[in-house]
């Protein structure tokens, strides 16, 4: 049996016995499915879809929506020292990759005033706190 026996392109459209059951299936041309990172976006927006209408009844405030978020579908970097910025570069001109770097993080590592810095566990003899 040759491939091409089994293999048929689909139509445009279902044929019924694989419609039927399914309801309200829709296809969006503009997501691909070689893009996951627009698709989880998309999902992330269909989940609050009915919030930013004003069609669930919440009426607290919710954060303004972005289309992407900081880290977007770019590769993240964290370095550990300002060192790393350097070498980001150098990498970036070894494999010729276009669009430089774009640091979205400040350079010290600080808990924010929320945070509990005070231990619970206390200390014990030899490992003063």
């Amino acid at each position: 049996m040759r491939a091409r026996e089994f293999l048929r392109e689909q139509a445009a459209v279902l044929p019924p016995e694989q419609a039927d059951p399914m309801r309200w299936t829709y296809v969006i041309p503009g997501l691909s499915a070689a893009d996951p990172y627009r698709n989880y976006r998309f999902g992330v927006a269909l989940a609050r879809a009915r919030s930013d209408a004003g069609t669930d009844g919440i009426v607290d405030s919710i954060p303004a929506w972005h289309d992407e978020t900081a880290f977007g579908e770019h590769g993240v970097v964290a370095g550990m020292s300002p060192n790393i910025a350097q070498l980001i570069d150098q990498a970036l001109t070894m494999t010729n990759t276009p669009g430089g770097k774009k640091i979205v993080s400040t350079p010290d590592s600080t808990e924010p005033n929320f945070v509990d810095k005070t231990s619970p566990v206390t200390a014990f003899v030899g490992y003063p706190r």
